[in-house]
């Protein structure tokens, strides 16, 4: 049921056309680091695109809300605040996608990446309100 729910919000996202859907960042995780992928405001469908561009794709997404933009607070599907998929940590790899529908937005929403050593991955995120 949960996978039939997040494949119908990808299909509204993307029915939704070019015009509600906003491209936060696209950036790059080099090596062992945390990058934190633009803020989004009012988000309700949020989409990363992971593309190797050296080295291994390695390393983990995650989803963070705030109320104020400052405090961020990591969610997990156990929150009952969104849906994921695959899950609500995303183990990168070439070519991953993570999706997520938010059922109760914040005001403020990002991903956060972490990277391994050998880590060299695009991450594309866009998202609807």
């Amino acid at each position: 049921m949960k996978r039939i729910v997040v494949l119908l919000s990808l299909i509204l996202f993307t029915a939704l056309g070019a015009s509600a859907q906003r491209a936060v960042t696209v950036d790059t995780l080099q090596g062992a680091e945390t990058v934190n992928f633009g803020t989004m405001e009012n988000a309700k469908l949020i989409q990363a695109l992971c593309t190797q561009t050296g080295g291994t794709s390695d390393g983990s997404l995650i989803l963070q809300v705030s109320l104020d933009g400052t405090a961020w607070t990591t969610i997990s599907e156990t929150s009952g605040i969104a849906h994921f998929e695959p899950n609500d940590t995303l183990t990168i790899t070439n070519g991953a996608t993570y999706a997520i529908w938010i059922d109760k937005p914040f005001p403020y929403a990002r991903i956060q990446g972490a990277g391994t050593s050998g880590d060299s991955t695009r991450v594309a995120i866009k998202y609807s309100k």
